[in-house]
């Protein structure tokens, strides 16, 4: 595929494999079915589960099956595009449900660099066609400008059935490229890499005045796939952002760096809304040898995996900016005071069976501590 393709207002991508793997492995005594050909898609679907049963009666009937799966199956289909010189792999995996005959469920992610992670929500069709020769359209084409420029993508995934389209997933806000030019991004405050860990990264940097770290951990879920969160820290106090970020990698975690930074918002009183950017950093390697050899300088693939445009914090912030009639509250003498088995107001939530006797009251359990 060219270089320039990225300049194209749509960027069509080509079907590069289909394939069907097994999630599991029992054994099975009769012999498996040959590997077969689509006539309209012209790659091999590599089938390794147990034989497909056919229906006995050819019906268009939807109640029953065409082909039915061995639910320890999924097949993948496989189709890579290029986006901002950035090369990106997009997998639509389609799994039967074991409780309902005939049904689906269709899921999608993106691999970039050496990180693969899922996108939209899973899918669920009823399908009285073969789900081993469908027929996927996936595309992206840029919606507008945007900083950094040639990040932003409109994502789509369209299936299509004897003549019928029917688009699965959508995606307005798919911020994937290669190398671009951060410096465009007017008024942005760039946090800095301070401490690292195999499993854990500190980011340091300016919210406004206030002074905040930005925590990434990792967490080993099984051989190559990893559950990412970040929180923040500022002033003895912060919360955790995002958690259960799921990525399947390549490479070893310390290989993969971010990029995190914050850009005002006019807000009263000044310094308290920013919105915060969390992207994702993988080193680009070419299978070309003419563009590697041609390559003085490292490149990298970003992809923005988290966001806020409504990130509060600030210091020493003058709340009397709100205006005359602002009506500040005075802490009671009396407060804070040790409570025992203070009834909680909201009975979804859990107590601990014991209170700490070093707690300060229920008050201290502000919402702004809840994980998202």
């Amino acid at each position: 595929m060219p270089e320039n393709t990225h300049s194209n207002l749509w960027s069509v991508i080509r079907q590069d494999s289909i394939s069907t793997t097994v999630r599991g492995d029992e054994p099975d005594e009769e012999a498996f079915l040959p590997v077969y050909e689509p006539p309209s898609v012209g790659s091999k679907v590599r089938y390794r589960g147990p034989p497909l049963t056919l229906a006995r009666s050819r019906t268009s009937n939807p109640s029953e099956s065409f082909l039915q799966m061995d639910t320890q199956e999924t097949v993948v289909y496989t189709y890579n595009l290029q986006a901002g010189f950035a090369p990106l792999q997009f997998s639509v995996l389609v799994e039967p449900e074991a409780d309902q005959p005939n049904h689906y469920t269709l899921s999608l992610s993106m691999k970039a660099g050496h990180v693969e992670r899922a996108l939209c929500a899973p899918v669920t069709l009823r399908l009285s066609i073969d789900p081993r020769q469908l027929d996927f359209s996936v595309f992206v084409f840029p919606p507008r400008t945007s900083l950094p420029a040639g990040c932003l993508y409109n994502l789509r995934v369209w299936l299509q059935t004897a003549g019928i389209d029917h688009r699965i997933f959508s995606d307005n806000d798919l911020w994937v490229g290669r190398d671009p030019d951060f410096r465009s991004v007017g008024d942005a405050s760039f946090a800095v890499l301070r401490n690292a860990t195999q499993d854990m990264l500190i980011y340091q940097g300016m919210v406004g005045r206030a002074h905040v770290s930005f925590i990434i951990r990792w967490k080993l879920v099984e051989v190559g796939l990893y559950s990412l969160s970040l929180e923040y820290e500022a002033g003895g106090a912060g919360r955790t952002l995002f958690d259960d970020c799921y990525m399947r990698l390549e490479c070893e975690p310390q290989i993969v760096t971010f990029l995190i930074y914050v850009i005002p918002v006019t807000s009263t009183p000044a310094g308290a809304s920013h919105r915060l950017r969390f992207w994702l950093r993988t080193p680009f390697v070419s299978h070309s040898p003419a563009s590697s050899t041609n390559s003085q300088s490292e490149s990298y693939i970003y992809q923005r995996i988290w966001k806020s445009d409504d990130f509060k914090i600030g210091a020493n912030l003058n709340f009397e900016a709100l205006g005359p009639k602002l009506v500040m509250g005075v802490r009671d003498p009396d407060s804070p005071r040790i409570e025992r088995d203070l009834p909680c107001l909201d009975p979804s939530r859990r107590r601990s069976e014991r209170t700490p006797t070093n707690a300060i009251g229920s008050s201290s359990r502000n919402s702004m501590f809840h994980i998202r």
